[in-house]
């Protein structure tokens, strides 16, 4: 009796895969999406082979899927001239529609620039998520709200600790020990060494961080919230720079992009194209 309820839900997958399709789809690459009644879309995808692709769904096991083949009543396909190309698409059309039933690459992400202006009296470093026209120096951009903010943050924190001989990390500024650090920052002009930040935020190089790890545990630190405190600023702005700066210019060399400075708008495309 199970096998014969089983086979029953199989044949009523195929009967509703069938009657959504329109037409046959080719075995070319391309994109599908599948809507419900009200014509919105449920769920984008993408396909090496689209015909395999599809008609693979009249014999779905997971309840997940066959939850939404109950509600599809038309899935539609657009032939694209590669694989790559379908991906791309893919990409663009669950950020732009985000369906219900697709997970990966759904949410929108925040992207930060970062930039930098040297004052008479200060170097100030600004976040914001446009370029800054009366910014000489702009970086990134830099995917991820939390992660930037706190990677910047501990890069201005650890600097200050060690320049300052600050050896209890509750001596920092108030506004410096926010949760994420403020959009705009005004610190002491010799705070950085121009030229090792320049790298560190175009990703050629992570010679800042080992700066840091040697110059912090010089510090007489005898408070051991102090020093786990350093050992999460550190962790953090390490995740700030392999996930943004440097991934930025590993993607720059291996697509021959010609710089490291990316858009909002290309990011996401790129590292698909980075990842084939």
């Amino acid at each position: 009796m199970t096998l014969d309820l089983f086979e029953n839900i199989n044949e009523l997958t195929k009967s509703k895969v069938n009657r959504a399709l329109k037409e046959d789809p080719p075995h070319s690459p391309g994109v599908y999406l599948m809507y419900n009644g009200n014509d919105e879309v449920l769920y984008v995808g993408k396909a090496k082979d689209l015909r395999n692709r599809i008609t693979s769904y009249r014999y779905a096991r997971s309840r997940k899927i066959r939850k939404m083949l109950a509600k599809v009543e038309r899935i539609r396909f657009e032939v694209c001239q590669s694989e790559t190309d379908a991906l791309l698409m893919e990409n663009m059309l669950i950020r732009s529609i985000r369906p219900p039933y697709n997970t990966a690459n759904k949410s929108p992400e925040t992207y930060y620039f970062v930039s930098t202006l040297a004052h008479r009296r200060s170097f100030e470093v600004r976040l914001s998520m446009r370029q800054l026209d009366d910014y000489p120096e702009c970086f990134g951009s830099f995917k991820g709200h939390v992660n930037v903010r706190k990677g910047i943050g501990a890069l201005i924190r650890l600097h200050l600790m060690v320049r300052a001989g600050i050896t209890n990390a509750m001596f920092l500024p108030q506004h410096l020990l926010r949760k994420l650090v403020p959009l705009r920052t005004l610190n002491n002009p010799d705070l950085f060494d121009r030229k090792m930040l320049r790298e560190f935020l175009n990703g050629e190089s992570d010679d800042i961080i080992h700066y840091l790890i040697e110059e912090c545990y010089k510090l007489p630190i005898d408070h051991a919230f102090t020093e786990s405190f350093i050992d999460h600023e550190l962790d953090a702005l390490t995740r700030f720079y392999f996930s943004n700066p440097r991934a930025n210019y590993l993607m720059s060399h291996e697509l021959n992009l010609g710089t490291s400075f990316i858009s909002q708008q290309e990011r996401d495309d790129l590292q698909v194209l980075l990842q084939k």
